[in-house]
């Protein structure tokens, strides 16, 4: 028999535990609140002793903190009273104002008692903490003329720990407890008066951006739909309905020798173009394999991108097989002969284990990959180099190997890039911080598809693919977005050859999102590439409006144009010049120019894993002058009041933050309007613990103002 998961809400808070309860009946999990916890737990063990949730001193320096801190006293708590099979979801909210530096923030539901306001017997925590914000604010009835300081937003964290949150990229605490959290802000302004009778807490001064009213004017659905608890929720759904994917990857994996012949051609042309075209040499030996199942191209797909990325420890290994000399310091991936492809394959299989997940090489007598196979396939052992033992050993001395290399030679072998890039990235942030972001980058990337909305709806898209296997996830906070759970054909599909669907990757459609493109706005896309932001953006236009599509390499802009055609959209395209001269019938133009600039393509990495071979310091450093030169050159066509759009795929802040700078400091004709982070560029967002294998490539976004 079958039984859902079961989710204890740790929340004392009945108004925002009947938000939760009413949010999360639908996540397909036994959903109790403390008391009814309680309640199952006495009637089970016949008693009536059973003490309610701890108290948690709510004193951590974050929201996830303090939801953190919740969320694993109760999960103690219930492993304490023989609970060991339920998960506990808790929350920490808050409001916070851009004028008091996003105050009150952690103290929103004691504001009042922060700040010294006097008690008054007659008045609710509630409405004590929204008088002591107007107060702080000093906002009068004469003054509503739009000043910064009524700027607000909503910030929730829903932390969820034990069994549910246990998989791929986890948090865990010391004691071995698995850990996940899910962030949602909404947006809007404080009012000076209250308006509403619906909500609780800050609700009847918070006018909502989207709803264009209070969340105490709005019904509960209203709220939930675009509210900072609802979008956490939407985020905790979407996990969950993710689940099923690595669950299923842990059944063994499936390859047998014609499939170690495919993975070896596909590393043995790689290593012939230098480490580049790696794709292209994948497609090839896949090409030449058209027996082989889905299952088994997927096998080989997943070991071939893993050995790029594990390229340098799998060389080093190959040097210690052939009783070679230790090397003093780093190796170079780039300059591994392509005679030795089948060796490496080996050694890439002694690097997963049966289920085709990394292990730790340094312990012994461990099964991998290999051994599988050879189990599999007995007479296969004797034409081996060495044996999967030998192998596995050659792994565990090139790990051991590295104690006298310097720290960046050591760091860039373990995470498996070159030392350059970890050097600059943990002087960007700190180590813990920077090895986040590269272990993130380490995992493959989702297969992320964006629906044109004139053509389609998502939930017909959904529908649609479903009936040929492909399951999808629509992706929180992108109303366009899907998730596919495995790997798919996409592109033999009808909705994909009619122009329904276009792959895109989450980070790119949401800086088309940033963007704000309107019906009957004059968009010009400057480096169009291949036109994926090119289209959103021109489905944004919705058929009014013009689409100008700009690019150096007109081979791409041929691509655009097709694709386009496909869509059945608008596009103007451009070949641009090399010098710094504008479009003269553009000049002043544009409501909204997107530069996505040329870039090191850091934050791209999963989706070209041998790159990072190739990320020196001239590489690294070659872009920044480059990148200015060309937003500005870009920005000439932006209209007084019209907005510009600068992107990248970069990790680094010298391609981002710095270039930005500069283009605000060019005679003060653009003011900074917002910048954020993306995926893989944000080490905060990935403080949270997401799913690797379903989030964004790494990016960057900042949108300017022209007010000169």
């Amino acid at each position: 028999m079958n039984h859902l998961p079961r989710l204890l809400l740790a929340s004392a808070n009945p108004k925002k535990l009947k938000e939760l309860q009413d949010t999360a009946a639908s996540l397909g999990v036994d959903v109790s609140g403390p008391a009814d916890w309680v309640a199952q737990r006495q009637a089970l063990w016949a008693t009536s002793v059973l003490p309610p949730l701890p108290e948690v001193a709510e004193d951590g320096d974050s929201f996830v903190a303090n939801g953190l801190l919740k969320a694993l006293s109760a999960l103690r708590h219930a492993r304490t009273h023989g609970d060991m099979e339920v998960s506990v979801l808790a929350d920490d909210s808050g409001l916070c104002l851009a004028a008091l530096g996003g105050k009150p923030g952690l103290h929103s539901a004691r504001w009042a008692d922060v700040q010294g306001l006097p008690a008054d017997p007659g008045q609710s925590t509630d409405a004590r903490n929204r008088m002591q914000v107007l107060q702080d604010l000093a906002i009068q009835p004469e003054k509503l003329a739009e000043p910064p300081s009524r700027r607000a937003w909503f910030e929730c964290t829903l932390v969820l720990a034990g069994p549910l949150a246990a998989g791929p990229g986890s948090g865990r605490t010391d004691d071995g407890l698995p850990w996940r959290a899910f962030v949602g802000r909404c947006y809007g302004r404080l009012l000076d008066h209250e308006q509403g009778d619906g909500g609780f807490g800050y609700d009847p001064l918070f006018l909502s951006d989207e709803l264009g009213q209070t969340f105490a004017q709005a019904t509960a659905e209203q709220k939930h739909a675009v509210s900072h608890r609802g979008r956490a929720m939407a985020k905790l759904a979407a996990y969950l309905q993710q689940r099923p994917a690595w669950l299923e990857d842990a059944k063994p994996m499936y390859l047998r020798p014609l499939g170690l012949d495919v993975l070896t051609e596909a590393l043995r042309r790689s290593l012939e173009k230098d480490l580049r075209y790696a794709d292209s040499a994948l497609e090839m030996a896949l090409g030449q394999a058209p027996q082989l199942g889905a299952k088994e191209r997927q096998a080989a797909a997943q070991i071939h991108w893993h050995t790029l990325r594990r390229l340098g420890m799998l060389a080093l290994a190959s040097m210690a097989l052939r009783g070679r000399q230790k090397p003093e310091h780093g190796v170079d991936p780039r300059q591994c002969d392509p005679k030795q492809a089948r060796v490496l394959a080996l050694l890439a299989l002694s690097d997963l284990d049966p289920h085709g997940a990394p292990r730790q090489v340094t312990k012994k007598n461990e099964p991998t990959a290999l051994h599988g196979l050879l189990q599999r396939n007995p007479a296969l052992g004797q034409n081996l180099p060495a044996s999967a033992d030998q192998m596995a050993t050659a792994l565990r001395a090139a790990s051991y190997a590295t104690h006298t290399w310097s720290v960046d030679d050591r760091a860039g072998l373990e995470l498996g890039y070159t030392p350059e890039l970890v050097k600059q990235v943990r002087e960007q942030w700190d180590q813990e911080r920077a090895d986040l972001v590269l272990r993130y980058l380490n995992h493959r990337g989702p297969l992320t598809l964006r629906v044109h909305p004139t053509k389609a709806t998502r939930a017909a898209v959904q529908t649609e693919l479903a009936k040929q296997d492909i399951v999808t996830i629509a992706i929180p906070g992108l109303p366009h977005g899907l998730w596919c759970l495995e790997s798919a054909r996409v592109t033999a599909t009808a909705a994909f050859a009619e122009g329904r669907i276009e792959i895109q990757d989450e980070g790119s459609q949401r800086i088309a999102q940033i963007a704000d493109v309107r019906p009957g706005y004059t968009v010009l896309d400057w480096c169009a590439g291949a036109g994926g932001k090119t289209l959103a953006l021109g489905a944004a236009l919705a058929g009014k409006g013009r689409l100008v599509a700009c690019d150096t390499h007109p081979d791409r802009l041929e691509q655009c144009k097709r694709r386009a055609e496909r869509a059945v959209l608008a596009v103007e395209t451009r070949v641009l010049d090399k010098s710094e001269r504008p479009l003269r019938d553009l000049v002043g133009a544009c409501d909204v120019v997107v530069v996505d600039a040329p870039c090191s393509s850091t934050g791209a990495l999963r989706r070209n894993p041998e790159l990072r071979w190739h990320l020196d310091a001239d590489w690294l450093g070659r872009f920044p002058e480059q990148q200015l030169a060309i937003a500005r050159r870009a920005a000439l066509h932006c209209k007084l009041g019209g907005t510009l759009v600068y992107a990248t795929c970069s990790l680094m802040r010298r391609e981002n933050e710095d270039v930005v700078a500069a283009l605000v400091g060019d005679g003060a004709q653009f003011e900074l309007q917002s910048s954020e982070r993306i995926g893989a560029a944000n080490p905060e967002w990935l403080a949270t613990r997401p799913v690797p294998e379903f989030g964004p490539d790494g990016f960057f976004v900042a949108v300017l103002k022209r007010i000169r």
